[in-house]
């Protein structure tokens, strides 16, 4: 028998007022035009993704959790800033609309390495793209023009988003994803707290 897919992802969950404060800079943004071309993240689904990892056995958790508690072996909680907007690939065509942080990110980075290792060792497949830590606010929809995408990238470049908070990561979570209708559900797994 096959063992159940679990779509997962290993991230850091915000806190409550981190979340309030992402809500108020998508409602900033929804007041513009345009913002009804973007498919907006629910605040309580806004994360800083690790490792997207898509469908793994489920029966491949236990062995995920073991290489993450030695991934964060050595590493200490840690603090970002979090502050900025931007787009991902750029607000000439963009893609992605998201917050940034700023603080430690070398810690971040260097986390978001050695779980990217850890997987690696367990041969699951590697990002293709350099780690970035960022919090997705919205997704530009598909059917958007050039000519409109251009125009979410001048929202994105007007948009004054100062500091919104301080993000103290002192664990790591998996996390799985399910795909509704309504858009994506989350649930945490299990957690990995950092030494």
């Amino acid at each position: 028998m096959l063992a159940e897919q679990i779509r997962t992802f290993i991230a850091i969950e915000l806190d409550d007022a981190l979340r309030r404060a992402l809500a108020e800079t998508q409602a900033q943004f929804q007041r513009e035009r345009v913002a009804r071309l973007v498919r907006w993240v629910a605040p309580a689904n806004i994360h800083v993704t690790l490792k997207f990892l898509g469908d793994v056995d489920a029966d491949m958790l236990p062995a995920l959790e073991r290489a993450l508690v030695e991934a964060r072996a050595g590493i200490a909680p840690f603090t970002l800033t979090i502050a900025g907007a931007g787009a991902f690939p750029n607000t000439r065509k963009p893609n992605v609309l998201w917050v940034g942080a700023r603080g430690q990110v070398e810690i971040a980075t260097r986390l978001a390495q050695r779980i990217e290792e850890a997987c690696a060792a367990l041969d699951l497949p590697r990002e293709a793209r350099a780690f970035s830590p960022h919090l997705t606010l919205g997704r530009v929809r598909r059917e958007a023009s050039p000519e409109e995408r251009r125009a979410i990238g001048a929202m994105v470049e007007h948009a004054q988003v100062g500091t919104l908070g301080e993000l103290h990561v002192a664990r790591v979570s998996v996390m799985r994803s399910e795909l509704r209708p309504t858009g994506s559900v989350y649930a945490r797994l299990y957690a990995v707290d950092l030494q």
